[in-house]
């Protein structure tokens, strides 16, 4: 029905289009009136871009911290461009009727009278492959035009058949992001299940996507077990690309559950304008950090790049008795030649968390009422609970021409992760807050190393257009823990008025875990993509064999046993069509496969390894491009196999992998500038998810636990006219009630959180300086957040952020 009402929107919009392009074109020969002010050349341009009636996309950093003397008075299109460059080394090229692009300027001096431009580029056709280059940023900067969506390479959102978008390194920087949650804020089919910077012991930064969880880890660089586990800050990232629904043939298998979407961080690289770029941090109610960003090229035509980042950050956090401490390294080297292309990329990142709370949440006794939830500033844990991670990875990547059509790739990495924790699980037993606090000590180690080949290319069959990937891929994941020392202590507590007790004895404990797990994944796929009608049209087909093995070890002989070895096929299909250039409709099918759940503590069958999760989703939506304001409609269908606990005849507990979760939803995202100084960013999602397999039956058709229905988050930016270089900014996140267990029984209810900035860019004392202030959870509203299983999660307590940056 979507695809129907898309098309004959398409239909409608032709006779539109073509009396807007006739228009435009007898514009562009005219002159109008502007009044731009003086100020920060990328909103200017914007500002311009919006009143003219035209597109301009290029690179954040090609007009960042630059500016213009703005612009007054009658002009046409290319003298206002002129105008508002002038002094910039660059100038503005059509490359369609009324879609304009930032290029070097062929002189160094720019007039208003004698500009030397670029011959008209008449463009037939987009880039085929991707290679190394990003999609550049869309109106606004918040979001780029595409992103990498696996085997397919990069592509253009409104060329791409499944819901994606690409947050970019300015929005980062501008919303002073230290982790990926903080990112995902902005995308209402994303939730935060716990905060890995502030609240979570172990648990990480952990998400849910269309309903569905996502845990510990994501792609770096489009490569699975190279980004550290827990919490990664996104100071060191250009993108953080989402990509919606199970993706088993485009990324391969993840080593953990991704049934919901992909999160994939692209790593920085050296511009070709060297960057010495220094920010100062602070985050209530003692947190000081610092980033130091360099990046610079080499060569005779800067075909070396180096690109370092360094992050530290220490104090105490906006919850009392908490502190945290975290640094990280990375160093990012690449080559870009006429056929080679390379990079390699290393990272160190070190956290230690003080007075965490909880394993990131709070049991809940399934006996009882929800109560109410503790305020997120007061002090939980005890004093001497902590959670210490140590992550170090690289990863080297190689691409080579053999043909201007035909490219072989590879890759290699390795990602090492050390975790320690001293802290309890904290089970909530009455209304009162009244809980037992189990004490655990539970050092945990992951090791992956990862390898993969391939080849892409294109050609042609009469006139049908054929992309292709071939790509073989192996991963190795090596896990070891020790659960002997969960629950060698325990004490009562109260989740408001924490009892304090001293710290239990360790003697005796090792710090170096046995192995006791690894779990190997070799695959092979192939796709290709068949476009006609001048790519107006375009269908793909694609498959990956993937085998799942898992070895389970003996931790004290050290044997392997091996309890899962399978292979199965992932197929997708997917289809765009395209009845007017910024107009697309899409469908598709595509099959993921997730790591097998594990039966918990406390279950008769405790650590028994389940078969990979095949999950199947259907999809269909429409994207349409205004020029400086896009918006994607999404409608899903994700059906997935699910676990649960069965009650025995003697009260003990079984875990069985034998239920299913069909989640369908949809999604408006939008994005850009609906009016210039104006920027909007977020959206609505709504989730239907339905338990349709369960234990007899009982609970078949009750809605899924920890799935709001409804999910909002809306942001927006404005430019103050009148005061150069000041924006200020709001954001509201939003989602519904949700239940907490298989009956329906309980559910905690729905929350808002509001957040509030400003920031201020100024060339004043001769460097570019940026300054910015923002509060998180204004109000200081206390919720839960959402849950998992029997496990509440609190939201963030009220958060100030501020931070200074200046480029030399």
């Amino acid at each position: 029905m979507s695809g129907l009402l898309a098309t004959a929107m398409g239909i409608a919009m032709l006779p539109l289009s073509a009396h807007f392009s006739l228009a435009l074109a007898a514009e562009n020969e005219a002159s109008r009136g502007y009044d731009i002010p003086a100020g920060a050349l990328d909103k200017a341009l914007s500002h311009f871009a919006g009143e003219a009636g035209v597109v301009l996309s290029f690179e954040a950093d090609q007009a960042k911290h630059l500016v213009t003397r703005g612009l007054k008075g009658n002009y046409t299109i290319q003298q206002g461009f002129e105008l508002l460059l002038q002094g910039s080394k660059l100038q503005a090229v059509e490359v369609q009727a009324g879609r304009y692009t930032l290029k070097k300027s062929a002189t160094n001096a720019v007039s208003s009278e004698t500009v030397e431009t670029l011959p008209e580029v008449k463009v037939t056709a987009k880039t085929d492959q991707a290679k190394s280059e990003l999609m550049p940023a869309y109106a606004g900067g918040q979001v780029a035009r595409g992103s990498r969506v696996g085997l397919l390479g990069n592509k253009e959102i409104i060329d791409t058949p499944f819901n994606i978008t690409s947050y970019t390194s300015q929005l980062i920087e501008d919303q002073q992001a230290i982790t990926a949650a903080d990112v995902l804020a902005n995308d209402p089919s994303v939730r935060t299940i716990s905060y890995g910077l502030t609240n979570a012991a172990g648990a990480g930064d952990s998400f849910m996507i269309r309903g569905f969880p996502i845990q510990n880890g994501m792609l770096f660089d489009g490569i699975y077990g190279i980004a550290p586990n827990r919490t990664l800050p996104v100071e060191t990232a250009e993108r953080i690309e989402v990509l919606k629904g199970p993706s088993a043939l485009l990324n391969g298998m993840a080593p953990y559950d991704s049934a919901g979407g992909a999160i994939n961080m692209v790593p920085k690289r050296a511009g070709d304008k060297p960057l010495t770029r220094l920010t100062a941090t602070y985050m209530s109610k003692g947190v000081f950090g610092g980033h130091l960003d360099i990046g610079r090229r080499f060569g005779e035509e800067n075909e070396w790049g180096v690109r370092f980042n360094g992050v530290y950050r220490n104090g105490k956090t906006a919850t009392d008795g908490q502190s945290i401490e975290l640094g990280a390294a990375t160093i990012g080297i690449d080559y870009r030649g006429n056929k080679l292309r390379a990079s390699l990329d290393a990272g160190h990142q070190t956290m230690n968390n003080e007075a965490p709370q909880g394993a990131g949440g709070l049991g809940i006794a399934d006996t009882i009422a929800i109560p109410r939830p503790p305020s997120a500033t007061k002090q939980i844990a005890q004093d001497w609970e902590y959670a210490k991670t140590r992550s170090d990875y690289f990863l080297t990547k190689l691409e080579f021409d053999i043909h201007p059509d035909w490219t072989l790739y590879g890759a290699l990495g390795e990602g090492n992760n050390r975790f320690q924790y001293l802290s309890t699980d904290i089970y909530v037993t009455d209304a009162q807050g009244n809980a037992q606090a189990t004490v655990y000590y539970w050092p945990d180690y992951w090791n992956y190393k990862t390898v993969q080949a391939g080849l892409r290319g294109l050609f042609h069959t009469g006139e049908v257009k054929h992309q292709i990937n071939l790509n073989a891929s192996y991963l190795k994941q090596t896990h070891g823990f020790t659960a002997a020392y969960y629950g060698f202590t325990s004490f009562n507590t109260n989740i408001y008025d924490a009892a304090s007790v001293d710290q239990p004895s360790l003697a005796g404990f090792s710090s170096n875990p046995p192995k006791t797990d690894s779990l190997q994944l070799p695959s092979v796929a192939f796709a290709d993509t068949i476009s006609f009608m001048d790519e107006r049209v375009a269908v793909t087909l694609g498959v990956r064999h993937q085998t799942v093995k898992v070895i389970t070890y003996d931790t004290s002989t050290g044997g392997g046993t091996t309890s899962y070895d399978k292979s199965a096929l992932t197929p997708m299909l997917a289809l765009l069509v395209k009845p007017m250039q910024n107009f697309s409709i899409y469908g598709n099918y595509i099959e993921g496969l997730s790591k097998g759940d594990t039966a918990s503590p406390g279950t008769t069958n405790a650590g028994q390894v389940f078969a990979p999760f095949q999950t199947k989703q259907y999809e269909v939506g429409a994207k349409y491009d205004f020029g400086r304001f896009s918006t994607t409609l999404s409608l899903f269908q994700i059906e997935k196999p699910s676990g649960f606990s069965v009650i025995n005849a003697d009260l003990t507990r079984t875990y069985k992998v034998d239920g299913e979760q069909r989640n369908r939803g949809v999604e408006l995202n939008v994005f850009g500038e609906v009016i210039p100084d104006v920027r909007l960013l977020g959206g609505v999602a709504y989730i239907d998810a339905r338990q349709t397999h369960t234990e007899g039956g009982l609970n078949d058709g009750n809605y899924a636990p920890n799935v709001s229905k409804w999910q909002l988050n809306l942001g927006t930016e404005y430019d103050v006219r009148g005061l150069s270089g000041v924006t200020l900014t709001a954001r509201m996140i939003s989602s519904s009630a949700q239940y907490i267990d298989a009956t329906n029984t309980y559910s905690i209810p729905g929350w808002t959180r509001w957040d509030v900035g400003g920031r201020y860019k100024t060339n004043s004392w001769g460097k570019p300086v940026t300054l910015r202030a923002g509060i998180e959870n204004l109000f200081g509203h206390e919720y839960w957040v959402s849950g998992s299983g029997s496990w509440l999660y609190l939201g963030k307590p009220r958060l100030l952020n501020l931070s200074a940056t200046i480029d030399f």
